[in-house]
């Protein structure tokens, strides 16, 4: 019974997830690919897309500091990130800060948007951390439940 409830939980917590436009339908799309031999796929997934965007995010940041700024990098990596928030994770707001940034790169406007791509993917990283963390757990009451 306790795992059907943390199920639901957890299903709930997704369809809040979109609702809230967190992540969009490839964030569905990468639970098909989960399957008997990798049950940690989304999980993986989830893990590497964190890593990425964060040492994107810091060369960006490097980037913007440099008194000369070279605009057509920051557009590439703004492009490397909008690039993994749609095929990794779907992670919507993450990609739509990214155009705000490229349309300011196009603009030469070195800080427009990048406040913004770090707190969308702080705030979604704090969303998908929260889901993990729900799946661990649920993965741990099947294993204790199984015992």
């Amino acid at each position: 019974m306790a795992l059907s409830i943390l199920k639901g939980l957890l299903r709930g917590y997704v369809q809040s997830l979109f609702d809230e436009g967190i992540v969009n339908d490839q964030f569905s799309q990468i639970h098909t690919l989960k399957s008997e031999e990798e049950p940690e796929h989304v999980l993986q997934l989830i893990d590497t897309y964190f890593v990425d965007v964060e040492i994107t995010l810091s060369e960006l940041t490097s980037y913007i500091d440099c008194p000369d700024v070279d605009f057509s990098k920051l557009a590439e990596l703004a492009h490397k990130v909008e690039e993994r928030s749609s095929w990794y994770i779907g992670a919507a707001h993450v990609r739509l800060a990214c155009g705000d940034l490229i349309q300011a790169c196009d603009q030469m406007n070195k800080e427009k948007a990048l406040i913004w791509i770090k707190n969308e993917f702080s705030h979604t990283r704090s969303k998908l951390e929260a889901y993990v963390q729900s799946s661990l757990e649920r993965k741990l009451w099947k294993h204790d439940f199984n015992d």
